[in-house]
């Protein structure tokens, strides 16, 4: 695969828009039939409503998330277009990818058999508690019950 006009600098990241309107930014690359982009993250814009009216924020995440491939292979008949990134959006996107590279994923421990069984219990305890009779007042405040909502 030839590189769409060999970047001339690390930051010369490019912006593909896919037919189902996803903007992927990354490091692209296409030949005859495919578009291969390197560590892809989408664009995304999000609407929040501020004192001054609505304004949009745009972000960067992951494209497909829970796996760890680094290059994805689209056909080209799914790519709009292809744009090269502003300086500023391609400082974000190292930012965003140095992130999500550095950030060690956070795996809980497997649960030991005494952790399930302290489970199971706390679970038990709570099915024998006694709970409020569905046919027991609701007004009651203090051991008295109160009769009537009238406060005249």
């Amino acid at each position: 695969m030839d590189t769409i006009n060999e970047p001339d600098h690390p930051t010369d990241y490019r912006i593909a828009k896919l037919m189902d309107g996803s903007l992927l930014m990354g490091t692209i690359s296409i030949d005859d039939n495919h578009m291969r982009i390197e560590n892809p993250l989408e664009l995304t814009t999000i609407p929040r409503m501020t004192e001054f009216g609505l304004k949009e924020d745009t972000t960067l995440s992951q494209w497909i998330p829970f796996t760890s491939d680094k290059e994805f292979v689209i056909t080209k008949d799914k790519v709009v277009v292809i744009s090269l990134a502003t300086v500023e959006l391609a400082h974000f996107y190292e930012v965003v990818l140095s992130k999500l590279q550095n950030d060690t994923p956070r795996i809980s421990p497997a649960l030991t058999p005494a952790d399930i069984d302290k489970i199971l219990d706390i679970a038990e305890e709570m099915d024998n508690m006694e709970y409020m009779r569905d046919d027991e007042p609701y007004d009651v405040i203090g051991g008295y019950k109160i009769d009537s909502k009238k406060l005249h």
